[in-house]
């Protein structure tokens, strides 16, 4: 089986396996047509999902209702000098402070937190492991990082959570126009930071303030009536999410030898452009019920794509940085390939279906 994947966000992903039937009648696709199905075709071939999907899905919806940037300022960062911003990331889980005194002469210091990050074997086994106020804490090096000699990051694991950690980056930028130099204590003032927050912000304590376009919203909210807009001929295989914002649903129709994967993520982004066109990527700008969009396809002979990046809400920093953002795609491969010499271009896929899924989330955000 050929699988399909097209999200915005990346993460540790949660699978929910259904177990698939024996045999399905062949039927005519919905996803493969230019016309939306009928309400007739509305209701899916679906088996109902586990009632627990695993530890990482109430996780996630925990993250979701805590606000990083109402936990990241700290008394213990006043020593840096007076706040001068505080930033949320583009993936809405992490927020950074940035302290340091108003001359430009004077250093800049940076305290990121991130409520979700991936966190394995591998990244145990790579990384510096310490004891930090009865928690084990793992701190980080990257042979790629520039920075190394003026930053620290360190994970720390949440208990009885597999695969994601609270993530700690802390980063000294000199003054203006002058070269970087060590900072010898990065690791040190990080861990004075961290002893201070962790036990709360392990917690995960929900937000005190109301939450506003896609924050807090879950990917996989209308899987149900997505999962309907594809028509009968479809059953769900497979859902999953890509992280605390993203969701993907596989589908199989095995009368048209067809998968589908619908992708579903909120993020934080600069305003999208439309890239023009190849012989195999289109993007092109459009409204959708009013909202800035751009839809972007992409015909890569094993897959075919449709995508809409809508933005539901302006920026509002002064980076202009910060859009809300909803992302939907629809992607289609063969479900078999049944030997070397057969084809094995992808189904078409159809952009009014992706629009009419893409309203489906809509409606979950408005």
């Amino acid at each position: 089986m050929i699988a399909v994947t097209a999200v915005v966000l990346s993460g540790c992903g949660v699978v929910a396996n259904i177990q698939p039937r024996n045999s399905e009648p062949p039927q005519e696709s919905a996803a493969s047509s230019s016309q939306e199905p009928s309400a007739q075709e509305s209701s899916p071939q679906e088996s109902s999902p586990p009632d627990e999907e695993g530890d990482l899905t109430a996780h996630f919806k925990r993250v979701r209702a805590a606000d990083p940037c109402e936990l990241v300022t700290h008394p213990t960062l006043k020593k840096y000098g007076p706040e001068q911003l505080v930033v949320r990331g583009r993936g809405m889980t992490d927020c950074q402070e940035l302290t340091g005194y108003s001359d430009p002469a004077k250093s800049v210091y940076s305290f990121k937190i991130g409520l979700h990050s991936s966190f394995g074997e591998r990244d145990a086994k790579d990384a510096k492991k310490e004891q930090l106020g009865g928690r084990t804490i793992y701190i980080e090096e990257y042979s790629t990082d520039k920075e190394s000699h003026r930053s620290c990051h360190i994970k720390v694991p949440y208990e009885g959570v597999t695969g994601s950690a609270f993530s700690l980056d802390v980063r000294q930028t000199p003054p203006r126009g002058q070269e970087a130099k060590p900072w010898p204590q990065r690791c040190e003032a990080a861990k004075e930071y961290l002893a201070e927050v962790m036990d709360t912000l392990l917690e995960l304590p929900p937000r005190k303030k109301g939450a506003v376009g896609v924050l807090g919203k879950d990917p996989c909210a209308r899987q149900k009536e997505m999962v309907g807009a594809l028509g009968r001929a479809y059953r769900l295989t497979e859902r999953r999410y890509i992280g605390p914002y993203g969701c993907e649903l596989v589908l199989a129709n095995s009368g048209q030898n067809q998968e589908l994967t619908v992708s579903a993520g909120f993020a934080f982004h600069v305003r999208q452009r439309a890239t023009g066109q190849t012989a195999r990527f289109k993007s092109r700008r459009l409204s959708l019920d009013g909202l800035y969009t751009v839809q972007n396809t992409k015909d890569l002979h094993m897959t075919r794509s449709c995508g809409n990046s809508v933005e539901v809400r302006r920026a509002a920093n002064s980076a202009k940085n910060d859009a809300h953002y909803l992302s939907v795609s629809l992607s289609s491969a063969k479900l078999q390939v049944q030997d070397e010499d057969d084809e094995i271009k992808a189904p078409q896929v159809s952009c009014a279906l992706t629009d009419k899924l893409t309203r489906i989330a809509l409606d979950d955000v408005r």
